[in-house]
């Protein structure tokens, strides 16, 4: 097994005590809804108006928003751009579902945009069971998730107006309460505020997986270059990704490929015409009766997850036919890669830095 050491693991784990300002909360987005609806709050709770405190009810009630002009509207009548509901105590409920925190709410072009509010730490306890089998997989890899999921958290707050990451596989999947495990609550509190830096700030520390044998660069899939998401030969283990095959659809293939913007008719072959240094598909020139087109970068990349590839580690044996291994982007840690290694024996901090090379540990304390 390859294994690149690091020497500074206990040495860099350095306690902070970060100011009330860095210990905000995190934005989930849930949904985006239609331009009206209504909240049912089933106990006490208060309600914050463009973030600021404007009631406390200590019944349950429910509340019929609307929008309007950019305006949120509560039974008729225009309170701001944002409102968020908080249980006093207990969960709140969203599409049947339940979560920790609040549920907040912000006026959009289209009708509403709908988060979970909520602490750091229990946002990981709804992503770590979701992303790994918490049930099964040895501790020191769910410890390795965990690190991962807050310091990319971490990393994007504040990264759009109305939320910070989503819930589903284009940012890290989320589930709330009803996904939560006890063996993954005990790695989120095991490493409760340990995140991954690189020259004093978050890292960014994406994650795939399966990498099929070879870990991506972010460079070579994304076009932007970070010291420690580079290409590097990937450990063995056991996974169902690290051999599959794919007949591609013609008429699947000419209907994405006209969405966007490409007519080559019926699709009669997918050509890889470079691969990059992890051994993926670079550029693809796909064929048909009515032409071809050349496609690279991420629009390549879309396009094939669109049709149905696990990753773009595949090569073609036949006009249609693919066969490949991984599964995901490459880009950062496999988490079949982090599974293998963990049950190796090595410690959730071997794992990151094994992952995301270059880079150091710190522990923060979040808090008011």
């Amino acid at each position: 097994m390859l294994l690149r050491r690091h020497v500074f693991f206990c040495a860099l784990l350095l306690l902070l005590f970060f100011s009330s300002a860095l210990a905000q909360n995190v934005r989930v987005l849930l949904a985006d809804i239609g331009p009206s609806h209504t909240v049912v709050m089933s106990g006490a709770h208060r309600g914050y108006i463009n973030g600021q405190l404007k009631f406390s009810a200590a019944l349950g009630l429910s509340w019929p928003l609307s929008v309007a002009g950019g305006q949120i509207y509560i039974d008729g009548q225009p309170v701001g751009r944002t409102f968020r509901l908080e249980p006093t105590d207990g969960v709140v409920y969203w599409d049947g579902k339940p979560y920790r925190g609040a549920l907040g709410f912000m006026a959009n072009s289209q009708g509403l945009t709908v988060v979970n509010v909520l602490d750091l730490e229990s946002y990981l306890r709804g992503v770590v069971p979701v992303e790994m089998v918490a049930a099964s997989w040895p501790l020191e890899a769910l410890k390795a998730q965990a690190v991962a999921a807050r310091s990319y958290a971490l990393q994007r707050l504040g990264s759009s107006e109305a939320y910070d990451v989503c819930g589903t596989q284009a940012c890290q999947e989320y589930g709330g309460i009803s996904v939560e495990h006890p063996r993954s609550d005990q790695a989120v509190a095991e490493t409760a505020g340990l995140v991954v830096t690189y020259g004093g700030n978050y890292a960014r520390t994406v994650y795939h997986a399966d990498s099929g044998g070879a870990v991506a660069s972010a460079e070579e899939v994304w076009g932007g270059a970070f010291p420690y998401l580079v290409s590097m030969r990937d450990v063995d283990g056991r996974t169902p990704h690290r051999s599959w095959q794919l007949a591609l659809e013609p008429s699947q293939l000419a209907a994405s490929l006209a969405a966007r913007g490409h007519n080559v008719g019926t699709v009669s072959a997918l050509r890889p015409t470079s691969y990059s240094a992890s051994g993926r598909v670079a550029a693809a020139e796909i064929a048909g009766s009515a032409g071809s087109v050349q496609l690279s970068g991420s629009q390549l990349q879309s396009l094939l997850r669109e049709v149905g590839m696990k990753s773009t580690r595949f090569n073609m044996t036949g006009p249609l036919a693919a066969q490949g291994s991984g599964w995901g982007h490459g880009v950062g840690m496999s988490q079949y890669g982090a599974r293998a290694l963990a049950e190796a024996g090595y410690s959730h901090l071997q794992i990151l830095a094994f992952y995301y090379p270059n880079t150091e540990f710190q522990r923060h304390v979040f808090g008011g």
